[in-house]
């Protein structure tokens, strides 16, 4: 063949091929967007979640078009104009205990604004946490402190409710000067913020008196409710200077007055609160029981024994940042770790959550529980301990350590059975009977055996009803106790001549007196006393 052929055949092949690709390459911009042809990426319409639909139509934003012919449309809107991606997601939700409804309208009435002092060496961050509390209506930042030393000064001449202080500090640190703060500035309650979230750190700061820890960053939520919660426990203390100013008295022996009697764990009663059938509203019993005895004493705990499946974080709603496995590393707690371990709830009880997972225990033995409660015995008035709806190993065991033990039942045929088998079962695991107390809850529902009624068939010396109450289950909801929503509400009522009777018993047990035997016209002696 001619190679003059061959070449021109060559070239005619490279030519057409070099005009189909320019052809292709035409096509393509003549169907793209202006904004392509710019080189910027066409912007596109990604379906929106449920949770940011619902977040722009509060804010009065317009939903974004995702169809093909809506985009099509002529003249849209562009995609820019709304402001999606400007929006800042709500802050994250956290489990922490929420103050009583009126808790904003009553710390206003007693004592104005919440006053507070920021103290941190970081003058931004000094300014950023006064902005964030600027918003809350019942809060104020009278102060600011850059050292501890000056962190002490400014609180004993300004007397703010809540110090929020910094740990690492030049002069003094934040650890120190809480200390210095619990001896000088009694009225002052701390809250520890540090970026520090070691347990060392944490433990250094309870065991010098501050009221909380929280972990730098946190969001406003974290530090308002956190600063609600520490001034509504505070307040029977604000309350006890100031009637002791009214009256002329030093301030530090009316503080000193309520703690003036040490703790004698042999006389810190434990209460076991127990029910043999679920769903009797044995947690929200424990949990009411405690806040009533909160409110004649300066301490009490709240042990969460019921280490499966136990319900107090949810019905407390707070986020359990430690557990009983933080306390039970070796066969003896150290009771020196109570204080970092103990989450205080709004109702002014501290509690020791159950291991968040059910799996880890197993790792925990009878023999530990038992020394779990003695170790609180020692650092607390009274004990109250919610327990699982069956008898497992712990159970039995804290039945040793129990001085009362609460058997809660419904006025239904099924929760008498299982009350009366373990009524049963009782002298066998070492319970006596005039430890033994029957708390009928909701005696009053619709079609309630009555409790006269069960009463004499349970045979026990010691029974309390307490009334279908809605409000105690509302109380739940809210994360609350009874008393903080309504310590009107009849089962409030109740819980709290409940606690008082127990707490009396505690501290003037009754002198347990026989019968004497009969005389010969067969008529009984009266006895002097007689056990309730």
């Amino acid at each position: 063949m001619d190679p003059i052929l061959i070449i021109a055949s060559v070239v005619f092949v490279v030519l057409a091929v070099a005009l189909i690709a320019i052809l292709r390459r035409r096509r393509r911009k003549a169907t793209a967007p202006r904004a392509r042809r710019k080189g910027k990426a066409e912007p596109t319409a990604t379906p929106l979640s449920a949770e940011d639909e619902q977040l722009l139509e509060t804010l009065g934003g317009t939903k974004r078009v995702t169809s093909t012919a809506a985009a099509e449309a002529p003249a849209p809107q562009p995609v820019s104009a709304v402001p999606v991606a400007k929006v800042e997601a709500p802050l994250k939700p956290i489990n922490v205990a929420p103050l009583p409804p009126r808790s904003g309208s009553r710390a206003s009435a007693e004592h104005g604004k919440i006053r507070i002092l920021v103290v941190d060496d970081n003058k931004d961050t000094r300014d950023n946490v006064s902005r964030l509390i600027a918003f809350e209506p019942d809060m104020e930042v009278v102060g600011q402190a850059f050292n501890g030393k000056q962190a002490i000064d400014e609180a004993i001449n300004l007397r703010p409710h809540i110090v929020l202080m910094d740990i690492n500090m030049p002069d003094m640190d934040g650890i120190q000067a809480t200390r210095e703060m619990v001896v000088h500035a009694t009225y002052s309650q701390v809250i520890i913020m540090s970026v520090q979230f070691e347990t060392d750190y944490m433990r250094a700061a309870m065991l010098a008196g501050a009221r909380d820890y929280q972990t730098k960053p946190f969001s406003a939520d974290e530090l308002v409710n956190c600063i609600r919660r520490v001034y509504d426990i505070g307040r029977p203390i604000y309350q006890k200077i100031e009637a002791a100013e009214r009256s002329a008295q030093p301030a530090e022996v009316a503080v000193v007055a309520s703690n003036s009697a040490p703790i004698n764990g042999a006389t810190t009663p434990v209460l076991m609160v127990y029910s043999p059938k679920g769903g009797t509203g044995k947690t929200a019993l424990a949990i009411n029981l405690a806040a009533a005895l909160r409110r004649d004493l300066d301490s009490v705990t709240l042990l969460d024994a019921d280490l499966q499946l136990g319900d107090l974080p949810i019905d407390l709603n707070i986020r359990p940042t430690a557990t009983l496995t933080e306390l039970i590393a070796s066969s003896r707690p150290d009771p020196a770790l109570l204080p970092s371990i103990l989450q205080a709830h709004s109702s002014g009880i501290n509690v020791l959550f159950a291991p968040q997972k059910p799996e880890l225990s197993e790792l925990i033995t009878g023999n530990m529980m038992i020394q779990v409660v003695r170790a609180l015995k020692g650092q607390t008035r009274a004990v109250v301990v919610d327990t699982a709806s069956y008898l497992t190993d712990h159970n039995l065991a804290l039945v040793e350590a129990a001085t009362d033990v609460l058997l809660v039942i419904t006025p239904d045929l099924s929760s008498v059975k299982n009350a009366r088998m373990f009524l049963e079962l009782a002298p066998d695991v070492g319970l006596k009977p005039d430890q033994i107390a029957l708390v009928i809850n909701r005696a009053t529902m619709p079609g309630a055996i009555p409790a006269l009624q069960i009463e004499k068939a349970m045979k026990l010396t010691r029974t309390y009803a307490i009334p279908d109450d809605p409000k105690m289950r509302l109380a739940l909801i809210k994360g609350v106790s009874i008393f903080q929503l309504d310590a009107a509400s009849p089962s409030a009522v109740a819980i709290d001549a409940m606690a008082k009777e127990i707490w009396q018993r505690q501290i003037a047990p009754p002198v347990l007196v026989e019968m004497a035997p009969p005389t010969k016209s067969g008529a009984a002696v009266k006895p002097a006393a007689v056990a309730k």
